[in-house]
């Protein structure tokens, strides 16, 4: 479950970011683009907004950043990705990259059907190639990220770093004693019994002296 109270923090965030102007995009287009946000932070707690540039010398927008979920082979994964929203969205569809920032990630798959390794994990689903081809369908953050969660979960994008597995322990035996200390055991274990034998009488249980 998410926690409400960061939920609500991230939320205020994005609107400062977007509604009070700290980031350039359009009058116009802030409604939607804050409408947009708030579905996408709701439908997926693991991600936070931010802000930042796609490329060196390219505007400052905002970015959404963490983790989606994606089940393959019966197993549920984390896949790290970044998504920038340009200044021209929602005309202009989202860019997305899968990062390997965490340990526990090896590297990208190469090659893969949806993210190029080459151009630094960039990511281009179905959902983004149809984009601009989609005048009168309304296309959202939240449907991109569900896309790439199913398309990630036929093919995962990450190769995972596996554990170690932990050393076999060391088989222990038995140390063998001289065998005068073997006789002298046996000889102690029998008198033991002689005296338990003894006492059973006078109401004594064997084993309580």
């Amino acid at each position: 479950m998410p926690n409400l109270t960061l939920q609500q923090n991230l939320i205020q965030y994005a609107i400062t970011l977007i509604g009070e102007g700290q980031l350039d995009y359009p009058i116009q287009d802030r409604h939607r683009i804050l409408t947009d946000v708030i579905q996408l932070l709701f439908h997926m707690p693991s991600l936070v907004p931010t802000r930042g540039r796609f490329q060196k010398g390219e505007p400052l927008v905002l970015v959404i950043e963490g983790t989606i979920p994606i089940f393959y082979k019966a197993q549920h994964y984390k896949t790290p990705i970044k998504i920038w929203v340009p200044l021209g969205y929602p005309r202009d569809s989202p860019k997305v990259r899968v990062v390997v920032e965490d340990q526990a990630i090896l590297s990208i798959k190469f090659p893969h059907p949806y993210v190029d390794a080459g151009a630094g994990g960039l990511v281009n689903v179905p959902y983004m190639q149809a984009w601009t081809e989609s005048h009168l369908e309304i296309r959202t953050l939240t449907d991109l990220v569900i896309n790439m969660c199913e398309c990630f979960s036929v093919d995962p994008p990450v190769r995972q770093r596996v554990p170690p597995k932990p050393p076999a322990p060391v088989p222990t035996f038995p140390i063998p004693q001289p065998p005068q200390e073997q006789e002298m055991q046996e000889r102690e274990r029998q008198e033991e019994g002689k005296r338990c034998r003894g006492k059973r009488g006078r109401g004594w249980a064997c084993g309580l002296l």
